[in-house]
């Protein structure tokens, strides 16, 4: 690479270190090669002390004034770092002090400042060694190349820095809270559990395992997603109605198979939630706004129903999670050393995490989106048929969040009758999805007729409404979209099915 020529004129050399012992070599040799040393006060006071002559920064720069920021951040510094107009400065050895210590914010400054006057700019120990034998070499000359890259690893070196205080801010930090029994497979081991700290009290760190070996990674994982369905349901109840049902989710693997509400009682929700789909929820995970008293325990132990149905008396629930449990509940749903019984007695109220931001992990980095903490608002929907029952507008809530809230690959449909979740599905197309979830009602042995269907995305054409009216729904809620939106109005309507539809924007994927 050709030489790049340092005018004599200019060789000037700014010395800015976190250890000031480290510039005692390199500033014996610049001043062998007829070079300038200029330094922050600790530094030129350790030169000094070796007899290496430095000049302090406030006599370089002629200041007497005292100001509440280092010298290294006065205005002629700039100058003299991007400008040939005055005194130059040619060469910035900068070594930042850690964050443990505080932001610098002067060393970082001064960077920026070498590389965009296009100045050698060094920011360790190493590259200066380099630096110093180049120019021995080549007669006080450096490879144009080697200055590049310097200044390429300076800019590194400031979006670190500023990454790390953004991640700091954000927080995308966190520290460990304890290790899992193994991760999302045995292999995948160590597993930990990792929090923010204690300002969310719906954290999975604050919720206190009564019972049962330690968690693993996906029961952590599946218990999130349950969190924030749960959380959906209970905002918008107390947005339109304010008060809150007795709820019960019944899920697999984070995707609710059976849910069911009850102004009256909680036992019915858990009936209704078990026996959405008795065979799924076998090994799954249940979640309720209620307390666990003896009784509900017993109806999540074990139920004659199931056995008659499914030749099995037990549901061998994995996973129960609850405000609050009775001591007697705790003796019977711990006789299962490998169910977990967790509490926490926020979700008597349970409410959506007001973070600004929600982050996927991808390969290099990481998603950041804001969260879908979409609530419904009745009285926002001119369209919402005044004739509807209650019930049925709280089957539609039901139907809306399970959608909204669950992954079974895409388009999910979900089926609702009665306040209870009768099937949900997905797939690649939404004539799939449905296909799948009335699948699933069927064998089930579910009767749809009267029931409440809920679309995450718009329908495009009218074959999946098709199916939805062979099936015997009469109620829907799905978003507006696409060329056809007037022909799948005028389908519903033709079919005497009630639907509300929803702003276009007002789209349901999730966990992406």
């Amino acid at each position: 690479m050709s030489p790049a020529k340092i005018s004599p004129s200019r060789r000037i050399a700014l010395f800015s270190l976190n250890e000031p012992s480290d510039g005692l070599a390199f500033a014996r040799e610049l001043l062998g090669l007829g070079w300038r040393i200029v330094a922050t006060a600790n530094v030129a006071a350790t030169l000094a002390e070796s007899g290496i002559q430095a000049e302090a920064v406030s006599q370089f720069l002629g200041i007497q004034e005292s100001y509440p920021f280092p010298p290294t951040l006065h205005p002629k510094i700039e100058l003299a770092l991007t400008t040939p107009e005055t005194t130059t400065i040619d060469l910035v050895f900068d070594t930042t002090y850690p964050l443990s210590k505080g932001n610098d914010v002067g060393g970082h400054t001064l960077l920026a400042l070498a590389a965009k006057g296009n100045r050698i700019v060094v920011s360790n120990r190493k590259d200066m060694a380099k630096v110093v034998r180049q120019l021995l070499q080549n007669g006080n000359e450096l490879e144009t190349g080697f200055r590049e890259r310097l200044i390429v690893q300076a800019y590194e070196k400031i979006s670190n820095h500023y990454q790390t205080l953004t991640d700091q801010k954000e927080p995308n930090q966190a520290t460990p809270a304890y290790e899992l029994m193994e991760g999302e497979n045995p292999y995948q081991a160590p597993a930990h559990l990792l929090t923010f700290g204690d300002s969310d009290d719906l954290g999975l760190g604050k919720f206190n395992q009564l019972s049962g070996i330690k968690p693993c990674f996906t029961n952590l994982a599946d218990l999130d997603s349950l969190i924030k369905l749960m959380c959906v349901l209970v905002e918008t109840f107390l947005k339109n109605d304010g008060k809150a049902p007795y709820i019960t989710i019944a899920a697999k693997h984070g995707n609710p198979c059976g849910l069911s509400l009850s102004w009256d009682a909680p036992e019915k929700s858990i009936d209704g939630a078990l026996f959405g789909n008795p065979r799924a929820i076998w090994g799954g995970e249940v979640i309720t706004n209620f307390v666990i008293s003896e009784e509900v325990a017993y109806k999540l132990f074990q139920s004659k129903e199931r056995d008659e149905k499914l030749g099995d008396l037990y549901w061998m629930l994995d996973l129960v999670v609850a405000p609050e449990f009775h001591q007697d509940a705790i003796r019977l749903l711990g006789k299962r050393s490998s169910r977990k019984l967790f509490q926490n007695p926020t979700l008597f109220n349970p409410r959506l995490d007001r973070a600004p931001w929600s982050y996927r992990p991808i390969r290099g980095g990481y998603l950041r989106q804001p969260p879908n903490h979409l609530v419904l608002n009745w009285s926002e929907f001119s369209n919402l048929p005044g004739d509807i029952e209650k019930a049925v507008i709280d089957s539609m809530v039901v139907a809306w969040a399970v959608a909204w809230h669950s992954n079974h690959g895409g388009n999910e449909v979900s089926l609702v009758k009665d306040c209870n979740l009768l099937a949900v599905g997905g797939g690649p197309s939404t004539v799939d999805a449905i296909a799948t979830a009335l699948q699933r009602a069927k064998i089930c042995g579910h009767d749809l007729a009267g029931s409440v269907f809920a679309a995450d995305a718009f329908f495009p054409f009218t074959d999946a409404p098709e199916s939805l009216a062979q099936a015997g729904c009469a109620y829907g809620i799905v978003p507006k979209g696409g060329k056809n939106f007037e022909m799948i109005e005028e389908f519903f309507s033709r079919e005497q099915i009630k639907v509300l539809f929803l702003p276009e924007d007002y789209r349901g994927f999730c966990r992406h």
